[in-house]
């Protein structure tokens, strides 16, 4: 379970990302019919979702890794 919230998380924040990158040059790439007010509609969003996704994916790497230097302590006594 552990390993999926990682893996969850890891794929938020690579789709974020490029949603991000998308919403910031959709201005430049549609000759200004998408204005920067409109697309930061959506990137203020996918930044807030991509920040979850970080912080979900440090919180699951930490306590795969505690379970990991767990396991070997029992292993070692």
């Amino acid at each position: 379970m552990k390993i999926a919230s990682l893996i969850v998380g890891v794929v938020l924040m690579v789709l974020s990302g490029i949603g991000i990158v998308i919403c910031l040059l959709a201005p430049s790439m549609t000759n200004g019919r998408a204005s920067f007010e409109e697309s930061m509609l959506v990137a203020i969003p996918l930044a807030g979702l991509f920040f979850v996704a970080l912080v979900g994916t440090i919180v699951a790497a930490v306590s795969i890794l505690k379970a990991k230097k767990n396991a070997a302590q029992t292993l070692g006594q």
